[in-house]
């Protein structure tokens, strides 16, 4: 059902997952250099003109994507057991995200920067909430999933 918690859980990892596409994961700044990622970009400008753009668009694809699968999760409460196996997944694009921004951030952007090491924003951050979100929804379901195999062995006593 939508109301349960798990249901609470997965609709905030879709939000997190969608407000990585529109927010800064990684900015590194000099005197006369700055590099901003974010999940369409890699942007260095130098003295405010544009230098060099990588594109990142793989970020925001595999977010998206998790974010859909996280939906997906939340309207099939009929099978638990889908709904495990779909968070499953979820957990695996996740964590790709948390690897893409890595990748992109510390090594992209920092070798485009000449070593400058950046500064870590929102947008990294909130892969990690969703993986937190994405695991508690997994325990409620797991909860509910225990509680009706009880119910149906308690019945086959009568």
């Amino acid at each position: 059902m939508i109301q349960r918690i798990q249901s609470i859980f997965l609709l905030l990892v879709a939000v997190a997952m969608g407000a990585i596409v529109s927010s800064q994961i990684w900015v590194s700044a000099t005197e006369s250099k700055q590099a901003v990622l974010t999940a369409m970009q890699l942007t260095v400008t130098e003295n405010g003109t544009v230098v060099e753009t990588v594109n990142t668009l793989a970020i925001a694809v595999v977010a998206g994507l998790a974010g859909v699968v996280a939906l997906a999760s939340m309207f099939s409460f009929k099978n638990r057991m889908n709904q495990m196996k779909l968070n499953l997944v979820n957990s695996l694009l996740i964590f790709t995200v948390i690897g893409l921004n890595l990748y992109y951030g510390y090594m992209q952007g920092t070798d485009l920067m000449g070593g400058v090491q950046g500064q870590y924003k929102i947008g990294f951050f909130l892969p990690v909430f969703a993986i937190l979100f994405n695991s508690l929804a997994n325990r409620f379901i797991q909860k509910d999933e225990k509680k009706v195999k009880d119910s149906i062995s308690g019945r086959l006593r009568d």
